[in-house]
Formats: C-alpha cells, sequence, structure tokens
C-alpha cells in the first residue's frame, strides 16, 4: 500500500512544476535572452538552469527545462508583468546557487546525458558532506541485493530445493541505518521542495500548503514506522526498546491520516477522486500493526510468533521491502526530474520496483505462513 501510494504521488507530483522552471519558458525567447544573457556576451541559446532539490527516501528534485531555440522571428519585448515575474525567479535561482543549493543544467538539445553530467545533477552542493546521497547509494545498493538474494532463495525452495538467503544480515540491519540517515538527510532544509514559509506549509496544510514537501517529509516518517516495525517483531528484538511501542503506534495513526490528507489534497489537481479513494484505502491495512503494537505489544508478538512460527521473518522482509521500494521510487522520481532519464526511463524502473517488491511478499507470504493461503485470509488482514 505505501509503494502503491508513493508511485501515484510521484505520477501526480511530475505534473506540477512549482519553482522549479526556466524562466525561458515564461517568455519569448529574445527577452528570455536578454534577461539571462549579461551584456556584452555572446548568447549561447541554451536555457538557464534553476535550483535542484531533493527530500526523503533517497532523493526528489526540481530542474530548469530546456529552452527552446530562438525562431527567425519574434517579439523581442516582453510585458512588464511577464518581465517582472521572470526577473524574480532569476533572482530566486541566483539566491538558492548563493547559499549552497545546486543549480542544475538542462539537458542538451540532443535528449542525451553523459554520466559527467548525470553526476553534477544528482551530486549537489544543497547537500551537507553528500550525506544524502551517500547513506542513499548504501541503503538502495544493499537493499536491493537483499530483495533479490530474498526472492532467489524463495523460488528455490518452491521448486523444492530449500535454499536460505547468502547476504549476512548484520550487512542487512547496516543497509537500514543508512537509510534511517538518508531519511534524516533529505529534510535538509536545503533539499526540500519550495516554497513554504513556515512548518504547517511544509506539511501541506492551509490553502499554500506545499503537497510535495508535504509528501516527502511523510514518506520519511514512514520510513521509520516501517523499520521499527520490521525490526518489532524480531526474537533479538532489545527488551528495552518496547517501551517504544506505543510512540511508534500512535506516530503511525499520524502519518497515515496525513498521508490521506496528502493523496485527497490532489484532488482536482490532476488526480481523480476515485483514484484517491483507491490510493487512500490499502493504507489503512497499517492500521491493525498499530493497533496491536499499542495494546498489545510483546505479547501480540509472541501470541502470533507462536501460533506461525514464519511470521516474523515473512514480517521483516515485507516492511524491509515496502520501506525500501518508497525510498527507490522517490530516486527514481528525482532522476526524472533531473533530466537523468526520461519518461520511458522512469516507467521501467517504478514498474521493475512494483515487481520485485509485490512477488516478494506474497511469495514470501506463501513459503513462511502457508495457513494465511488455506483460508485464514483474516488473519492475515487483522494480524489478530
Amino acid at each position: 500500500p505505501l509503494l502503491a501510494a508513493c508511485v501515484a504521488g510521484a505520477a501526480v507530483a511530475t505534473l506540477r512544476r512549482h519553482i522549479g522552471a526556466d524562466i525561458g519558458a515564461f517568455l519569448p525567447p529574445a527577452a528570455a535572452r536578454a534577461v539571462v544573457q549579461p551584456a556584452g556576451q555572446p548568447a549561447t541559446g541554451a536555457g538557464v538552469g534553476v535550483v535542484g532539490e531533493e527530500a526523503s527516501g533517497a532523493a526528489a528534485a526540481s530542474c530548469g527545462h530546456q529552452q527552446e531555440p530562438p525562431p527567425a522571428t519574434g517579439v523581442d519585448e516582453a510585458p512588464p508583468e511577464i518581465m517582472e515575474e521572470a526577473l524574480e525567479k532569476k533572482a530566486f535561482a541566483e539566491a538558492a546557487a548563493a547559499s549552497g543549493a545546486a543549480v542544475v543544467t538542462p539537458r542538451s538539445s540532443g535528449g542525451t546525458v553523459s554520466l559527467n553530467l548525470a553526476v553534477q545533477r544528482m551530486w549537489t552542493r544543497a547537500d551537507y558532506l553528500h550525506v544524502h546521497a551517500i547513506s542513499g547509494i548504501i541503503h538502495t545498493g544493499i537493499g536491493l541485493i537483499y530483495i533479490l538474494d530474498v526472492l532467489a532463495a524463495d523460488l528455490a525452495t518452491l521448486s523444492g530445493t530449500p535454499t536460505s538467503t547468502q547476504l549476512p544480515f548484520d550487512i542487512v540491519l547496516f543497509s537500514m541505518l543508512a537509510g534511517a540517515a538518508n531519511a534524516v538527510s533529505g529534510l535538509q532544509v536545503t533539499l526540500m521542495p519550495r516554497p513554504f514559509k513556515d512548518v504547517w506549509q511544509l506539511l501541506g496544510f492551509g490553502e499554500d500548503g506545499n503537497l510535495k514537501s508535504a509528501g516527502f517529509v511523510n514518506t520519511a516518517v514512514f520510513y521509520f514506522i516501517l523499520s521499527y516495525q520490521s525490526l518489532r517483531v524480531l526474537p533479538s528484538y532489545p527488551e528495552f526498546l518496547q517501551p517504544l511501542d506505543p510512540a511508534f503506534a500512535f506516530a503511525s495513526l499520524l502519518a497515515l491520516v496525513h498521508a490521506i490528507f496528502i493523496i485527497n489534497s490532489w484532488v482536482g489537481k490532476g488526480l481523480s477522486q476515485g483514484f484517491a479513494l483507491g490510493i487512500s484505502l490499502p493504507l489503512l491495512l497499517n492500521v491493525p500493526v498499530s493497533y496491536h503494537l499499542l495494546f498489545g505489544g510483546q505479547a501480540w508478538v509472541e501470541n502470533l510468533s507462536t501460533v506461525y512460527p514464519g511470521w516474523p521473518d515473512l514480517f521483516f522482509s515485507a516492511n524491509y521491502a515496502l520501506a525500501w521500494a518508497g525510498s527507490f521510487v522517490t530516486l527514481v522520481l528525482s532522476l526524472y526530474e533531473r533530466k537523468v532519464t526520461d519518461l520511458n526511463g522512469r516507467l521501467l524502473l517504478t514498474v521493475f520496483t512494483g515487481a520485485i517488491t509485490f512477488a516478494l511478499i506474497p511469495l514470501r507470504g506463501y513459503l513462511s505462513v502457508p495457513e494465511w493461503f488455506q483460508g485464514q485470509w483474516m488473519v492475515m488482514l487483522t494480524l489478530t
């Protein structure tokens, strides 16, 4: 359910470009050149890049658009109000660049992106010490290896050759720490999608609420929630951390309400009410987990683990995969918006993410808790 919401949110977010548009898109070509080209320098015909922004899971950004070449004839002068708006956008880009935010160069007219240019667009100075990028690489790489390792082991077991995963569990735990660092570092002010004047607007509330930044904050929060839930059911979970159950359960319910609010706020802005409802309802499947952690805690974990010995392993793998998928989808969106990949590339990467995630969960469930696929559907849904 989280992955479905992330995919849909990413699709809708690409329909809107807030402050990341090249000022050349708002001016006739000749007037745009007059604004962005310093006097005495020859025109290059290229658009001006704008501030790149990243946030949550792995990355998300707004980037400049390629300026169309000037036509043979055209208007050399723009209306004063349009010129003023363009100057404001140019000033904002320059101010953000001076403060350390990344300035993204538009894609070349041929539509191809070199490796150096791709790195330049993703390796932004706005990321302090590049913590967000480095932690994202670690979490994404190890997470992909783990998911493929689990799939390979389960497919071999299904075919009659019982096989266990090969990746050491300590490395998987290390990737979760990297994912946590990635989620926190993605909330750097310099990386958050703009505009926002206060926390209220940042979270998407109010008439001018920034739904894009709100989505990234929500995704970061959900990463911690899913990670905690996945670790909580393991036998090795420390006893002294068990009192955190109510706090995480309550935070999960608040984050769920916030996620549904964000999704439905897109209605009328590119998203239909029916589609918003279809995305929101699956998120409610996390409510039973929050309920049991809030009122049952360790007793609930022990009871369910006793009846279904394979459940803890299944629950860990499923939640890990969902948290990883949400992070990876934001990375795919960042690659697309920074013009490192095109629409087809974004589609293929998103489909790949969904395919391996939704292949892992039911396959591991079938092998770990076969009773759920033999008539005990309500137990699978309610975990009671």
